[in-house]
């Protein structure tokens, strides 16, 4: 059994683990995503039967395949100018075809590519997430001027806006701008053709005694409440600037359980999710990353050992127990022994990797 990681080997989660993995006797092959050079050419074959090579690595049955962040597909910048399109359709559609073949092989994927499609999707996490019995806010998406005014008038109350996807602005003098929850009432929209711009999340807001960030893995989940001392709507701002402080807190027994049947509906096994816990206790579901950070909590508090509980679930069989995992994370070396490695020069600065989008203005 090797461990295939989907994502650059020198990502700021794929590098610390890869070293870990190998630590302990583990074979890892990194895989970038589909490209035009060598290292990035993949292969399917059919002939009897099924073969996937990424790069120079094999996939084969028994192994682990961890699909963190593939890169988007790049072709050859040596097409001519009137193929490109055809060649990025193509490169496109080939990329599909490995990604989501993996779901099918015998190998233990972490997410399935169709699962992780799936849940990603806004509108899906908030839907499984009552289904699944979680308190979830009153929530509107929209781009309808109309439709955002009436869902803010009838609420009435306190209300937030948010982006979809994390995004960051970089000015050419250096500045970035970075998007960020905020709160919005009726009387602070502005002109209807502005709220067209772009879609947007509004939603009911949750009054936070703390945050609370938890890791899925598998049968299992682990929870850290979040303080800062700001108590900013959006946590994430302060957490870059090393202002939150992490402690590891009991998961109540009917969140657990909501979670797990919330992951068994979206077909996924690992992923970070986001709570706000408000005065009364009771936890709001937030939304869910199933490639979401997590090394982060070890930075700031080396006594979870995220980065050992993950490890000894990547490499357990599936559906391996609390127990299991918690028996079997000591043959791992911790965020800390990394962090006191040699390795750790060679890793470039987390630097707003949340964010997937990065527009840079002049």
């Amino acid at each position: 059994m090797k461990i295939v990681i989907l994502a650059y080997d020198n990502d700021n989660h794929t590098a610390p683990l890869k070293w870990a993995l190998e630590e302990a006797g583990y074979k890892v092959a990194c895989w970038p995503g589909l490209g035009w050079t060598e290292q990035q050419q993949a292969s399917i074959t059919f002939d009897g039967s099924t073969r996937l090579r990424l790069g120079p690595h094999t996939v084969d049955e028994g192994d682990v395949v961890w699909i963190r962040r593939p890169n988007l597909p790049i072709h050859n910048p040596k097409v001519a100018e009137p193929d490109k399109q055809f060649a990025e359709g193509e490169y496109r559609w080939f990329s599909w075809s490995v990604l989501y073949l993996l779901g099918t092989l015998p190998v233990r994927c972490i997410n399935p590519y169709s699962a992780s499609r799936f849940i990603n999707s806004k509108s899906v996490q908030l839907l499984l997430a009552k289904s699944a019995g979680m308190n979830v806010p009153e929530t509107l998406m929209s781009n309808s001027p109309e439709a955002v005014r009436q869902f803010l008038r009838q609420r009435g109350g306190r209300n937030i806006c948010k982006a979809f996807f994390p995004h960051i602005w970089q000015k050419g003098s250096g500045g970035i701008a970075v998007t960020e929850t905020f709160e919005l009432n009726a009387d602070q929209l502005p002109a209807d053709e502005v709220l067209t711009y772009a879609p947007a999340i509004y939603q009911q807001m949750v009054v936070k005694n703390f945050d609370v960030r938890m890791v899925l893995l598998g049968t299992t989940v682990y929870s850290y409440s979040l303080h800062n001392p700001r108590g900013a709507i959006d946590w994430r701002q302060d957490c870059g600037q090393g202002l939150v402080e992490v402690r590891s807190i009991d998961t109540p027994p009917e969140v657990e359980k909501a979670v797990l049947a919330f992951a068994k509906k979206a077909g996924i096994s690992f992923g970070s999710l986001d709570f706000a816990i408000d005065a009364d206790g009771r936890w709001w579901f937030l939304e869910i990353n199933e490639e979401g950070q997590f090394l982060w909590l070890d930075e700031f508090n080396d006594k979870v050992n995220v980065q050992q509980k993950f490890l000894a679930f990547l490499t357990s069989p599936e559906g391996a127990s609390r127990e299991v995992i918690e028996q079997r994370q000591s043959l791992f070396p911790s965020w800390k022994d990394f962090c006191a490695s040699p390795k750790k020069e060679e890793i470039p600065p987390e630097n707003n990797t949340s964010a997937p989008f990065i527009s840079v203005e002049p």
